[in-house]
């Protein structure tokens, strides 16, 4: 078991109470780490540590601060390899999976110090005309310059901890705000081992500030302070409106990535059975933990048969088991209590009538029993109505759905509170196109779902989300735009 402190003000810190919790292998259900617990005193300190250090990290040239970034991500490619074993222990995550995670990570960093270097601002024309307000004219210059809002507090969630660490620090420290971090409880030591590497760097005390506890009380605490400006978070959609509210009285900016109940969209002239094997891949991928996961599969009539036996056929080929294992292509849910959770909307979706295809269960190898596995679960015959249509499982669980129409499925994807990505996979491109204009989500894609390039804004509509992250778009997030009118006299 590893032993982890919290890191505020550039020193390693025991929790003001003494408290202390566990994380555990979701594989086996052993100890892996022992953390701080931390309470409202924590909260305090690790603010003021931030704000403590904001004017000077802001008034450092942008040249400089790019470059404490790609100090970090050098640190992280170093460590990338006990990164990766810590999310296999800590989250789950397989064997093929994690490094893949770590450069992608290595690389949200480098972007955001590139990023950060050219999106802060910009001169705007200004010319005379037909009633111009005094003072304008060609002897006035406007300009636009970004600064930072201020400290920012970081809220990461636990399916992919260090991808949704690197995606939210490098801009923020980029773009000259401070950072108070908060992991997810159930892989702090993910999070923790981060503060690690990140002393490697040698920012300035408080810069950098990690925080460990329950998001009840932590997440609560940070997203209400009166010394926080920004609040980041990546997480349930019921969480996030938690935290819009505690946040509404001091009118904090927010970045909000939220959740999705996605649909891909199978018109009859896709490839059947190639789009079959190609959204099973990822809709099982990381367990289906995963806010982009293709959760509504809509096929159209003439080929939903075929496309559900693809598909079937596929989905029973998955190797579920230790996620150490190189051949294992699907590990267990991040806890029991989410495994609990899963299977709660199983027994529901039998109940109200939807027909489980295969898996519902748990793996028979008794290798497996002391983890928290789900074997990879398929319904047919899923109303629009169903539970599973409308709630975000966040697990191995996909319904498969028929539609007629274009109307008809336009219809039925749009029609849900989220808006936070879709897929549309035909050999009609001017069709796909017809699509794309009408479905209501941040991100559509066409023939494939689910890659993402960083350099790329990531973020949902309706209650998927606020604002964006990734590339300029999602470091300008971090930033607040002044309007500057300068006259020559």
């Amino acid at each position: 078991m590893q032993t982890y402190r919290m890191w505020i003000g550039a020193e390693w810190v025991d929790a003001d109470s003494g408290e202390t919790f566990r994380t555990y292998n979701p594989a086996n259900g052993e100890v892996i780490a022992e953390v701080p617990r931390a309470g409202l005193p924590d909260v305090d300190k690790a603010v003021a540590a931030a704000r403590a250090a904001l004017p000077g990290w802001a008034a450092k040239s942008q040249a400089e601060r790019s470059a404490a970034v790609l100090r970090i991500a050098e640190a992280v490619r170093r460590h990338s390899d006990e990164l990766a074993e810590l999310e296999i222990l800590e989250h789950g995550a397989c064997a093929w999976h994690a490094p893949l995670m770590m450069g992608f990570a290595v690389g949200n960093l480098e972007l955001a110090a590139a990023d950060a270097r050219t999106c802060m601002g910009h001169v705007l024309p200004t010319a005379p005309s037909k009633g111009d307000l005094p003072g304008s004219g060609p002897s006035t210059v406007a300009y636009m310059q970004r600064e930072p809002v201020g400290v920012c507090a970081l809220i990461t969630p636990w399916n992919v901890p260090s991808l949704l660490i690197s995606t939210k620090i490098g801009p923020s420290l980029a773009t000259g705000n401070t950072v108070v971090v908060k992991p997810p409880s159930i892989n702090s030591g993910i999070g923790l081992k981060w503060a690690e590497i990140i002393s490697e760097a040698g920012l300035p005390p408080g810069v950098v500030n990690f925080i460990t506890g329950p998001g009840t009380t932590i997440g609560e605490a940070l997203s209400s302070h009166p010394g926080v400006d920004l609040v980041s978070f990546t997480g349930s959609s019921e969480v996030g409106k938690s935290i819009i509210a505690a946040s509404a009285q001091t009118v904090k900016t927010l970045i909000m990535e939220l959740g999705g109940k996605n649909p891909a969209i199978v018109l009859e002239d896709a490839d059947i059975e190639g789009s079959a094997n190609d959204l099973c891949r990822i809709a099982f991928e990381n367990c289906g933990q995963n806010c982009a996961q293709p959760s509504r599969i809509y096929v159209q009539e003439n080929v939903y048969d075929g496309f559900v036996r693809a598909f079937t056929n596929a989905a029973e080929a998955i190797k579920v088991g230790d996620p150490a294992d190189e051949d294992t292509v699907m590990g267990p849910v991040v806890s029991s209590a989410h495994r609990d959770s899963i299977e709660g909307y199983i027994k529901l979706a039998i109940e109200e009538g939807a027909t489980l295809v295969t898996g519902g269960v748990r793996p028979s190898d008794p290798a497996l029993e002391k983890g928290f596995f789900v074997m990879p679960t398929v319904f047919t015959d899923v109303a629009e109505d169903m539970t599973i249509s409308l709630e975000e499982v966040f697990g191995p669980v996909v319904g498969i759905h028929r539609f007629s129409t274009d109307e008809d499925v336009v219809y039925k994807a749009n029609n849900t509170v989220f808006g936070l990505c879709a897929s549309v996979w035909t050999k009609d491109y001017p069709r796909a196109l017809r699509f794309v204009n009408r479905l209501q989500a941040g991100t559509v894609w066409v023939n494939q779902h689910m890659n993402l390039a960083p350099e790329t804004p990531w973020g949902g509509f309706k209650e998927s989300g606020l604002g964006k992250e990734g590339g300029v778009i999602g470091a300008e997030g971090y930033t607040q735009l002044k309007l500057v009118y300068l006259k020559h006299i």
